[in-house]
């Protein structure tokens, strides 16, 4: 199996025995096969180090997207209160929104990015006396979809004070850890003193997302109801899937992955360099951003729009793929637009980014 990473091919290969094998073609446990859960949970006990005194368990979920899934079947009843940042991944909303519980969107910082804790806060101050408490506050730390903002380390802490002070869980999302081109900042997981945290990874950014692979890590006591909700859904994660998973685990080591995680992180890196050139020369005068310190996207504010629907609509006619804000929001119109800098060559991305400024030049001036 050639290891491939941002499209490209480094010639590599590793050879999965008969013993392996065996395991990828028949059923397995619920939870995943135990020595690619044992060698996650030791990768994130390495580059976490969560406090030792809370009892946890990994569990290999179908990609992150199953994560949330399971998460919310498990833990949300109708009715309850979820919190979650806006801009808000819009799958995270139909999910939510299926189980008949109640999104409460928090703002984001319009200067850095990321969960404002205090917006957070003032939620949370002025929740009316009559209604459940908040039971999840679902985030996502680092390179959040879509807005492409970090939670920087100070609101992080905040972030989870609030969490103990009113006594909610963390839904900590994390697909686009290793894609991190900032600075390191503390993960939720590292600082859950109180077992209030569910952390989820996924290796669809840095490894195959074909493979469909995430994990979740939880308080030991949670683990039989989740078990339960995937049992009854899926039964178990593709088991030749986590075999290629844990086999190529095995062949490079801790290290090796390290090695393979940044060089990811490398490419994607270039691509978000080349998008924001890219930006500066063509759309200067047309809106407004933050640069993305980790993940695939950029989030846009437009200046003279009210939405960006119909742009959107307009622009894919000149066979430019854009998401209009809307999409991202419980309701109401928006100015934004997100930009996806995962697939294009750079010298592509220059020619999306020149044609989209042409469509919103075109735009504006037949409003």
């Amino acid at each position: 199996i050639n290891a491939e990473y941002g499209g490209l091919r480094d010639g590599s290969s590793f050879k999965i025995d008969g013993s392996a094998m065996s395991t990828a073609l028949q059923y397995n446990k619920t939870s995943g096969i135990d020595g690619l859960r044992k060698w996650w949970s030791d990768l994130l006990s390495q580059l976490l180090s969560p406090p030792k005194h809370i009892e946890r368990a990994t569990i290999v979920t179908t990609g992150a997207e199953f994560g949330t899934y399971l998460m919310f079947n498990a833990l949300i009843d109708p009715g309850d209160y979820v919190l979650l940042a806006e801009p808000i991944y819009c799958p995270n909303m139909l999910k939510v929104d299926s189980l008949n519980a109640v999104m409460v969107p928090i703002e984001e910082d319009p200067l850095v990015g990321g969960m404002s804790p205090t917006a957070l806060r003032h939620t949370l101050e002025t929740w009316p006396k009559d209604r459940r408490t908040p039971k999840a506050l679902l985030l996502c730390p680092t390179g959040c979809n879509p807005s492409g903002s970090n939670i920087p380390e100070e609101a992080r802490r905040e972030i989870y004070e609030l969490a103990c002070e009113y006594d909610f869980l963390i839904l900590e999302d994390d697909p686009y850890y290793f894609l991190n081109y900032g600075k390191d900042l503390t993960a939720f997981l590292s600082m859950d003193t109180e077992g209030r945290v569910i952390r989820l990874d996924s290796l669809s950014k840095i490894f195959c997302p074909g493979l469909r692979i995430g994990f979740l890590t939880c308080p030991i006591s949670l683990v039989p109801y989740l078990e339960r909700h995937y049992a009854v859904t899926l039964l178990n994660s593709c088991n030749v899937s986590q075999v290629i998973a844990q086999t190529f685990f095995q062949e490079v080591g801790v290290t090796g992955f390290l090695q393979h995680a940044t060089k990811v992180a490398g490419h994607y890196k270039k691509q978000r360099d080349a998008i924001e050139a890219a930006l500066e020369e063509h759309m200067s005068d047309l809106g407004s951003w933050i640069t993305p310190e980790a993940g695939m996207f950029f989030w846009v504010k437009l200046h003279g729009f009210k939405d960006t629907t119909d742009l959107a609509k307009r622009a894919i006619d000149r066979g430019v793929a854009i998401v209009p804000g809307a999409a991202f929001q419980l309701e109401g119109d928006s100015p934004c637009i997100r930009l996806s800098f995962s697939v294009l060559p750079p010298e592509k991305i220059d020619e999306a980014v020149k044609s989209l400024s042409e469509t919103i030049r075109t735009v504006k001036q037949g409003q």
